[in-house]
């Protein structure tokens, strides 16, 4: 049986080096390689994926379990990747990667991130994605060729 909340579980483990895939009781499940803990879909939520709860495990504790919202949880994932693979990196690149996973992740699993002010500051590029999405790419091109005097 598929659950709301697997391709969210699903993305939280792709992302390498900080979680991987792995299956606990018949879940595949994201487990964090800092702490052990693990993400589970929750095995009752039968909700839209918006409104995607997750099941999480404390260092890998199930007597330690929380349910959480998903869109929450992959957020905070999300963050560390970009804060892990931004070490060292001129400012911008930051930005670039969380605009870059928060198309990538609305594009693999049709949700979004729960990101309340970062809109604001995305780069032109995903800005222009957003239009396309939104008008089609024939009235979104004739829409920057206007803009851009053409």
């Amino acid at each position: 049986m598929a659950y709301p909340g697997q391709p969210i579980v699903n993305y939280i483990a792709s992302l390498s080096p900080l979680y991987q895939s792995e299956e606990i009781l018949g879940f595949c499940a994201a487990r964090s390689l800092r702490d052990g803990t693990l993400i589970l879909p929750h095995p009752e939520n039968d909700g839209e994926l918006e409104d995607a709860m997750v099941v999480v495990w404390w260092q890998g504790d199930s007597s330690r379990a929380t349910e959480v919202l998903g869109s929450i949880m992959v957020t905070n994932a999300v963050v560390d990747y970009v804060g892990f693979h931004s070490l060292g990196k001129e400012n911008g690149h930051s930005t670039a990667l969380m605009a870059q996973q928060y198309e990538h992740f609305e594009r693999k699993t049709g949700a979004t991130l729960y990101l309340p002010y970062f809109e604001d500051e995305l780069p032109l590029l995903a800005k222009i994605f957003r239009l396309v999405k939104s008008m089609g790419p024939k009235l979104a091109f004739d829409a920057l060729r206007k803009m851009a005097g053409l």
